[in-house]
């Protein structure tokens, strides 16, 4: 037996006694062979696909330290909590702990007692350099949400781009990059940006055959409320619904409360210990419904999800497209519903001038603090946010990067818009953005009322994949 054949076998064996599975899905045993053959990797696992999965069991047969870069505290946590449970010796590092805490977490590092460690992208030069100080060379590299890389993802984020000096300063171990979306330009640019050489790259399909793409077109908040408590009549399962602020969350989980539903909202405004609960009781199916913003869907795993709800329409195709996919992971029917005004529209582009500010504005703001009170919140914030990313008191500032990040921004919000107002395939509109091609469908009510087709639900098994 040669040494990756023992390996794919231990691997099976990890997976069986920490997880529970007998065998890896197809998509993932790819993925874990090209991480245990030592060969970089890019991972496109749509939602429910078990990505963490390629990178937790390699990180147990490679031994050393598996280092696994993720861009938030709250999702770090909870899947270091998660491994803890599961019997793997894990840690994160970031800002909210002690010193005390940091120290100790260093130390079980240092004396080989890690398997893996959680950071955020901007702790990461400073582990590099304590990895460098203690002569510890990590076996494997994992940077998750991988999209984040790029200026063509939904959801950039600059430090990111300092992935690729850390890998360099590591020794270039092997590294797995992961998504849950990426278009065929964002995993370009994610393989450029790392300086991935001779990438093995597995990419999942985003069609899920099960899922009923509906949108209706309401204004106000009565008639979208009214709407919900007629999707949620049936309650065949459990069902998410989007929405895009905290206090939406809290007074419509509220109002379907009162209306006799077992609900609840969960946001990141909540104390920890009760988003927990709220999670808890909607895996166990105790909550009905779950009244949630974006923050919730990282790491949820509930199989009878019957209904996502979006309130009112997301950003982006990216964002849409993996709440949706919150539905349905159990393979029977489910069904997606976009409540649509195109006034949605407009609040999005609307929104970008207080994540992009006019370049005017950024010029005043960071010449004169004085100004600062003039100006929105959301404006300062996105200033100081944006000085520290261009630096303008080092030199001339290049703006091209900020405009094109724009630019993508405004299209995502077109390819939105066109999605919701459009009589066409939903699903081949949607999967077209991710680069691929399907007939028309009659998963979905524009080909059902053009009479296309007449039964439209297909089972999805996401083991196949």
């Amino acid at each position: 037996m040669t040494q990756l054949a023992q390996r794919i076998a231990e691997a099976r064996s990890q997976l069986h006694g920490h997880y529970g599975f007998q065998d890896f899905r197809p998509l993932q045993r790819r993925v874990v062979q090209s991480v245990l053959a030592g060969r970089d990797a890019l991972a496109v696992l749509p939602t429910g696909g078990g990505k963490s999965i390629c990178f937790q069991v390699p990180a147990l047969v490679l031994g050393g330290l598996t280092v696994v870069v993720s861009p938030l505290v709250a999702l770090m946590q909870d899947q270091v909590d998660n491994l803890k449970r599961r019997g793997i010796a894990a840690e994160t590092l970031n800002s909210l702990q002690p010193a005390e805490e940091q120290a100790r977490i260093l130390e079980r590092m240092a004396v080989g007692w890690l398997r893996l460690l959680y950071i955020s992208p901007e702790r990461a030069p400073r582990l590099a350099l304590e990895l460098l100080r203690r002569g510890i060379r990590p076996s494997l590299l994992a940077i998750d949400e991988a999209h984040c890389i790029s200026e063509w993802g939904h959801d950039f984020r600059p430090s990111y781009r300092e992935l690729a000096v850390l890998r360099d300063e590591l020794g270039r171990p092997p590294t797995v990059a992961l998504t849950g979306s990426a278009t065929p330009a964002v995993r370009k640019d994610i393989v450029r940006s790392l300086g991935l050489a001779r990438v093995d790259q597995h990419i999942g399909s985003f069609d899920r055959p099960n899922l009923r793409f509906v949108v209706e077109r309401l204004r106000g908040n009565a008639p979208r409320l009214a709407k919900v408590r007629e999707l949620l009549a049936p309650k065949t399962g459990t069902a998410i619904v989007y929405v895009p602020t905290r206090n939406t969350a809290d007074s419509v989980a509220q109002a379907l409360w009162f209306s006799g539903y077992r609900a609840a909202s969960y946001h990141a405004g909540l104390p920890r210990e009760r988003r927990s609960e709220v999670l808890s009781r909607f895996t166990a199916e105790d909550l009905e419904v779950v009244v949630a913003t974006s923050a919730f869907g990282m790491g949820i795993d509930a199989p009878r999800v019957r209904l996502v709800a979006h309130w009112s329409m997301p950003p982006t195709p990216e964002s849409y497209y993996q709440e949706a996919g919150r539905a349905g992971r159990d393979g029977q029917a489910a069904r997606c519903v976009l409540l649509f005004h195109p006034q949605d529209a407009d609040l999005h582009q609307r929104q970008l001038n207080v994540t992009f500010p006019p370049r005017r504005q950024l010029e005043t703001l960071w010449a004169d603090p004085s100004m600062r009170p003039r100006y929105p919140a959301g404006v300062v914030a996105s200033a100081d946010r944006l000085r520290l990313e261009l630096r303008p008191e080092s030199g001339p500032v290049d703006w091209s990067g900020v405009r094109r990040r724009r630019e993508v921004a405004e299209m995502r919000i077109r390819v939105m818009e066109g999605y919701a107002a459009r009589c066409r395939c939903r699903r081949a509109a949607l999967l077209e953005w991710f680069g691929e091609e399907v007939p028309s469908c009659s998963g979905c009510d524009a080909c059902s009322t053009s009479g296309k087709r007449t039964r439209w639900f297909r089972p999805w098994n996401r083991s196949a994949q």
